[in-house]
């Protein structure tokens, strides 16, 4: 029979308010997404790699995204569902205000750093996969914290909903299409990546996950299997 230890309980208690408050619409969530969203942009227009990957590590869209995963997991859907309103607004923005820049500047076409993003493949969700594992590894392994920037690198969200909204902007449907549909591919491969890694740490895993979640009424039973 598993049980939970003292020291489990609390981190597992800290982990959930850490979750929680990721899961927030706030101000520094907005700031950053309107901050991300236009150097994406201008670096997507300007056929710049480096300044496109410089948004990617100022986007905080990995916040909600790990909240969201963390609470599927826990059977809460409310705090899901606020993580993933959270979401939702942050990409509402990063859309609008791309369709804003690409409807001033109006280019004819655009460069392969825009291109690129409308084509996604089979290599584009396993990347997606194996930084979803990671991530949530260096959630819950402290001394691993620095590898998120590299992965928010990896597996990027913002820059395909800004070639989504400078797509449309110029009438490009179907590439459009395809950049939307690279953002879905990564926001599933995330999220079904940090399944696992959160599943097997210390231990919590199928009977003995309901087992040690039902020893303590401080953390509710997560959903077994």
């Amino acid at each position: 029979m598993s049980t939970v230890q003292p020291d489990d309980t609390s981190r597992l208690d800290a982990l959930r308010q850490e979750f929680e408050h990721e899961a927030s619409f706030s101000q520094v969530f907005v700031v950053l997404t309107v901050g991300a969203t236009l150097i994406a942009t201008l670096g997507l227009l300007a056929n710049s790699p480096g300044v496109v990957i410089g948004a990617m590590v100022v986007a905080p869209w990995i916040l909600p995204l790990q909240a969201m995963a963390f609470e599927i997991l826990r059977g809460r859907l409310p705090m899901f569902l606020r993580a993933f309103r959270t979401l939702m607004l942050g990409v509402v923005i990063c859309m609008l205000l791309a369709m804003a820049v690409g409807h001033l500047v109006a280019f004819p076409s655009f460069g392969s750093e825009v291109m690129n993003r409308t084509s996604p493949n089979l290599l584009d969700l396993g990347v997606a996969l194996v930084a979803g594992a990671v991530a949530m590894y260096a959630k819950l392994r402290k001394d691993a914290i620095s590898a998120l920037a590299g992965l928010a690198i990896a597996v990027a969200l913002v820059p395909p909903m800004c070639v989504v909204g400078i797509l449309l902007a110029s009438s490009f449907w179907m590439q459009a299409y395809g950049a939307l549909l690279l953002f879905a591919t990564n926001l599933l491969g995330i999220m079904v990546g940090r399944w696992r890694p959160w599943e097997r740490s210390n231990g919590y895993t199928g009977a003995a996950c309901f087992r040690a979640g039902s020893a303590s009424p401080a953390w509710p039973s997560p959903p077994c299997w």
